[in-house]
C-alpha cells in the first residue's frame, strides 16, 4: 500500500501538479472508496457555487458604539477582512427588530433593525459598501413563528377578529381530578413542553422554541402574501438570498390529539431528543411554501439577470434533505458536524461521500462545520484539528460555510450559569446548562491583544472574552512569523479559487482510521491533499524525493 501511495506522489508530481500538505501518515492500512467523483456541471457556474460563506453573528462581531453588543456599522468598519481573508459571501444572523429573548430569532417586525444593531440606512449602507468590494450578502429569514411582543400574538390573545386563529391554540385536556393539561406530549426543542399556559385567553399556545417564540398556525403560513411580503421588502435593499431558519419545525400536525413516540433515548423526559418528532418536524406541508418563496426570489432574478440563493437549514439525514433540491432551493449539509466528538479518518470520509452518492443529479454539495447553535470547532474536535478541518472544508468539492471566528481556531468560552443568557441552557437548569447552552460559541470576536481584544471601547460585554483572546486573535495570527490557523485559512480560501477546486474530480488516494487523502485534479493542475486526525506520530513528507512539486501549504495541525 505504501507503493500504491507513492506511486499516487509520483503522478502528480509528473505532471507539474501542486502537492498540498498536512501531517502525513507514517502506516497505511488499505485503500477504500476511490470512486471518481466528476461535477455535474458545464464550468459556467453561478456566483454561490463558487463562493466561500462565512456567518457573522451580529452581536459578537464588532461593537462600534462602545455598548458592548456588535452591531452593522461595526461589521461595516471590518469589511476589508472579509476581502484580504478571501471570503466571498456574508451570511448575516437575524438584525430585525426583536425583544432579544432568543437573540435576535424571536422578531417583533419583520420590516425593522433593532436599534441595537442599528437603523434602516445602516443597513443599506452595509449592502452597498459590501457589494462596492465585489462581495455578495445573504440575510437569515426566520418563518413560522413571531415573539410574543408581535402585534399579531397581542391580539390573538384577545380574540380580536382574523387574529384570533393567528396562532395555534388548544383549550388542552382535563385529567380525572380536574387538572387542566397541554393536549399532547409535544417537547420544545429548548426543553420542556411545547405547551405554554396564556391566562389571558385562557388556553395553550404551541411554542416549538422558547415560549416567547410563538408559532403560528398554518393557513397563515401557507398565505401567499404574508412572508412573500418580507423577501420584496429586503430584496428591494439589494441582499443576494436567505438563510431560512428552523426549517424542520416549520409545520406541525394539524391533530392536536396526536402524541409523539419515545425515541428510546436515554435522556430525561424533559428533553427533546425523548421524543420522536413524527409531528412536529419535517412535515410534508413545509415543500410547497419554500417553492413560493423561490419563486419570489426567482422573480427578482428574471427581472435583473443576479442570480439569488436560496439554502436552508434542517438537520435531516439526505433522503430527507435532498427534497428541497426538488424546489430549487439548497438544503445546509451538517453531516461534518454531527459526527460525535473522535471522529475516525473513515467516520470523515464516510461522511463526504455520502453528501457526493445521495446528491441528486445536476445539485451542487455544500458543507459546514460550525454554527451559532454548535459548539465550536475547536470543542468539538479539538484546538489541534482546527487546521485541517479547515483543510477538508476548504479543498472539498462544494460550497463552504464558515463560521466566524474558525478562521482563527477560536474556542468555546467557559461561561458560569451566572452570565449565562441563551434560553436554551437557562431552560436547562443550573446542573445541566453546559450541554445545551450556545453562549461559549458566540463570545466576541478576537481581533487584537487590545482591550476587550478590540471588538469593542466598552467597559463590558454582551458575553465575556474567551480565555485565551489575548494571544489568539487576527492580530496575532496575522503577524506571527509561524504558520497560524488565520493564515493558513487565507491561504487555502485563495487557493480555492483555482478550478481544480471548482469543478475538478475528486478521488480518494488514501484513507485509514487516521488519514484521508484525495486527489482534486483539473484541465491543468492536480492537488494532492493528506490530512491525519489521528493521534499517532506521522511521517513527514517536505522531505520526499519524487518528481518536483511545489508545496502549497504545510501544517502541523496544531492550533
Amino acid at each position: 500500500m505504501r507503493g500504491l501511495f507513492n506511486n499516487i506522489l509520483r503522478s502528480c508530481g509528473l505532471l507539474s501538479a501542486f502537492l498540498l500538505v498536512t501531517v502525513v501518515a507514517a502506516v497505511v492500512q488499505r485503500d477504500v472508496n476511490t470512486q471518481l467523483i466528476t461535477p455535474a456541471t458545464d464550468q459556467n457556474l453561478t456566483w454561490w457555487q463558487t463562493a466561500i460563506f462565512y456567518q457573522v453573528y451580529p452581536r459578537s462581531f464588532k461593537d462600534s458604539n462602545g455598548d458592548g453588543v456588535g452591531d452593522i456599522q461595526g461589521i461595516i468598519s471590518e469589511l476589508d477582512y472579509f476581502v484580504d481573508l478571501g471570503v466571498d459571501c456574508i451570511w448575516l444572523s437575524p438584525v430585525y427588530k426583536s425583544p432579544m429573548r432568543d437573540f435576535g430569532y424571536d422578531i417583533s417586525d419583520y420590516k425593522d433593525v433593532d436599534p441595537i444593531f442599528g437603523t434602516l440606512d445602516d443597513f443599506r449602507e452595509l449592502i452597498q459598501e459590501i457589494h462596492k468590494r465585489g462581495l455578495k450578502f445573504i440575510s437569515d429569514f426566520v418563518p413560522g413563528h413571531v415573539s410574543s411582543d408581535h402585534e399579531w400574538f397581542r391580539r390573538s390573545v384577545k380574540r380580536d377578529g382574523k387574529y384570533t386563529n393567528y396562532f395555534v391554540w388548544s383549550d388542552g385536556k382535563l385529567l380525572d381530578n380536574g387538572t387542566r393539561v397541554p393536549p399532547n406530549n409535544w417537547l420544545s426543542v429548548f426543553g420542556g413542553s411545547a405547551w405554554s399556559w396564556n391566562d389571558e385567553r385562557q388556553q395553550y399556545y404551541y411554542h416549538a422554541f422558547d415560549p416567547h417564540q410563538i408559532e403560528e398556525e398554518e393557513d397563515l403560513k401557507i398565505d401567499i402574501s404574508h412572508r412573500p411580503d418580507t423577501f420584496r421588502f429586503w430584496l428591494d435593499y439589494g441582499v443576494d438570498g436567505f438563510r431560512i431558519d428552523a426549517f424542520s419545525q416549520l409545520f406541525e400536525n394539524e391533530n392536536t390529539s396526536l402524541d409523539e413516540p419515545l425515541s428510546g433515548n436515554n435522556v430525561p423526559p424533559t428533553e427533546y431528543a425523548y421524543l420522536n418528532h413524527v409531528y412536529t418536524a419535517d412535515q410534508p406541508d413545509s415543500l410547497p411554501i419554500l417553492t413560493s418563496w423561490k419563486n419570489v426570489v426567482d422573480d427578482y432574478s428574471k427581472q435583473d439577470g443576479k442570480v439569488r440563493y436560496l439554502v436552508v437549514e434542517l438537520y435531516a439525514p439526505p433522503n430527507v434533505r435532498n427534497k428541497i433540491y426538488g424546489v430549487g432551493a439548497v438544503p445546509f449539509n451538517f453531516d461534518l458536524i454531527s459526527m460525535g466528538t473522535h471522529p475516525t479518518g473513515r467516520d470523515i470520509f464516510s461522511k463526504v461521500m455520502d453528501e457526493y452518492i445521495n446528491l441528486p443529479s445536476g445539485k451542487w454539495p455544500n458543507f459546514v462545520l460550525g454554527n451559532h447553535d454548535q459548539k465550536r470547532l475547536s470543542y468539538r474536535y479539538g484546538a489541534q484539528y482546527v487546521n485541517v478541518f479547515n483543510i477538508l472544508l476548504l479543498t472539498l468539492w462544494g460550497t463552504p460555510t464558515t463560521y466566524y471566528g474558525e478562521e482563527l481556531g477560536m474556542l468555546s468560552a467557559n461561561i458560569s450559569w451566572e452570565n449565562t443568557v441563551d434560553p436554551q441552557g437557562l431552560g436547562a437548569g443550573p446542573e445541566r446548562y453546559q450541554l445545551f447552552t450556545r453562549d461559549p460559541s458566540r463570545t466576541p470576536m478576537q481581533w487584537s491583544n487590545d482591550f476587550q481584544a478590540g471588538f469593542s471601547t466598552g467597559n463590558t460585554t454582551w458575553l465575556p472574552l474567551a480565555e485565551n483572546w489575548a494571544t489568539l486573535n487576527v492580530k496575532t495570527e496575522n503577524s506571527s512569523s509561524q504558520q497560524t490557523p488565520y493564515k493558513l485559512y487565507r491561504q487555502l480560501a485563495h487557493l480555492r479559487k483555482n478550478q481544480a477546486f471548482q469543478t475538478g474530480t475528486f478521488r480518494a488516494a488514501l484513507v485509514t482510521d487516521n488519514i484521508v487523502s484525495y486527489l482534486r485534479e483539473g484541465t491543468l493542475q492536480r492537488y494532492l491533499v493528506i490530512m491525519n486526525f489521528g493521534q499517532e506520530t506521522t511521517d513527514d513528507y517536505r522531505n520526499y524525493g519524487g518528481p518536483a512539486a511545489t508545496v502549497v501549504a504545510i501544517t502541523p495541525g496544531i492550533v
